[in-house]
């Protein structure tokens, strides 16, 4: 689950009125697998990194893009190749 908050700001003698305001909560999709490696944000676009074991040894990285407005997700499973 991945829960997106709005920070205000403020000047810091502000400090005892501001706090956290959560504006969504944005559940992992059923079919991923994996486990939420890191999160950054962009405007109203949420990315969510997740590494998805294979065995024991392989895994990759899937991003799931979420616009937090409006609730609009998209699976990434982008393939990445190694150069020697």
């Amino acid at each position: 689950m991945i829960q997106v908050y709005k920070l205000p700001m403020l000047a810091r003698h502000d400090f005892t009125h501001a706090g956290p305001l959560l504006i969504r909560t944005i559940p992992q999709p059923h079919d991923l697998p994996g486990v939420i490696h890191e999160v950054s944000i962009h405007g109203d676009i949420v990315a969510a990194s997740f590494v998805v074991a294979e065995d024991e040894v392989n895994h990759h990285h899937q991003l799931l893009l979420i616009n937090h407005t409006t609730g609009a997700q998209q699976l990434v499973d982008p393939k990445f190749v190694e150069v020697w």
